[in-house]
């Protein structure tokens, strides 16, 4: 009976773009993009995350990883990649961002999202990778998409390779929030789009 009062009556996306006074570099770098959550069952819910580069031309480079947190009561919970139309993309786990903290999940090109290596593996300006998580988690029927992504330094997104073999390291800001009635994904098949989160459990 509890499970029921605590599902959401609406699964939401959220959409986010890249916050420009945020960039450590200020080269240009710049991403859109959204989050969206559904509950599963029991702990279970699935995230899918959408970025799209969004960089200038002159700009260049390649979005190459992004890193998020999870709101939650529960401190065991996880995000845990399963699957993603760029297949260079591993799950980070919680992962040190430097300079912008630590972080509960992520996907990152060798799972490493300060890594270095070639960023060609990674998502070239104007292409957009879909990104889907498992989240576990003892309160996972009462999550929303704006649980994973708060207010602050709570979603960061990574770019490398830039004209003039220049990085830039960037937060995510939200645009808006869009609730969609659980039944409509039901009836038409759809699983939302989405983007990040801060966790109660930040380091």
């Amino acid at each position: 009976m509890m499970a029921v009062l605590t599902t959401p009556l609406f699964a939401d996306t959220v959409q986010i773009s890249g916050n420009a006074s945020s960039s450590i570099e200020n080269s240009g770098s710049s991403f859109a993009g959204s989050i969206s959550y559904d509950y599963n069952s029991g702990s279970s819910g699935t995230l899918v995350i959408t970025l799209q580069n969004t960089s200038a031309s002159t700009v260049g480079g390649f979005l190459t990883g992004f890193v998020f947190d999870i709101t939650s009561a529960d401190s065991n919970a996880s995000a845990t990649l399963t699957s993603g139309t760029n297949t260079n993309f591993l799950n980070t786990g919680t992962e040190n961002a430097s300079p912008f903290g630590s972080f509960d999940a992520g996907a990152a090109l060798g799972a490493n999202w300060t890594g270095g290596g070639s960023p060609n593996g990674g998502l070239a300006v104007n292409s957009t990778g879909v990104f889907t998580f498992l989240v576990s988690a003892s309160d996972a029927s009462s999550r929303v998409a704006s649980n994973f992504l708060g207010t602050g330094n709570d979603f960061a997104v990574r770019f490398k390779g830039l004209t003039g073999g220049g990085s830039d390291k960037i937060l995510g800001s939200e645009i808006s929030v869009v609730p969609v009635p659980l039944a409509a994904y039901a009836g038409a098949g759809m699983l939302g789009l989405c983007f990040g989160a801060r966790s109660i459990r930040r380091r």
